[in-house]
């Protein structure tokens, strides 16, 4: 039970080096070289057939983007049914005053 317990301990102490070296390494690269390692575990992602994990940060602009379309739409809607009432009351209007001056000319 102890050899066990040790061997446990001395994999998670192995990991944990592993990851930090992994860490520290990947600290020394670009923006660029990081895209491009990104990319390119994404396509091994895709050759095996998997999908590869959605990018939080892209997914979030396109989150922004969808909400400020459904805005914008509204806005172009609501201003469309306001230009259609003034509209419509424009021609009542327009069409009172043929009728006043009509009536106008009639006496």
């Amino acid at each position: 039970m102890g050899l066990n317990r040790r061997l446990k301990r001395l994999e998670a102490w192995r990991k944990q080096e592993e990851d930090q070296l992994i860490s520290e390494a990947l600290r020394h690269l670009s923006d660029e070289e990081l895209d491009a390692l990104e990319e390119s575990l994404n396509k091994e992602a895709r050759a095996r057939g998997e999908q590869p994990p959605p990018d939080d940060f892209l997914e979030e602009m396109k989150r922004w983007e969808a909400e400020e379309e459904e805005r914008v739409r509204i806005r172009t809607e609501e201003s469309r049914r306001r230009d259609r009432a003034l509209l419509e009351r424009n021609h009542a209007l327009i069409a009172a005053h043929r009728r006043r001056v009509k009536k106008g000319e009639a006496q």
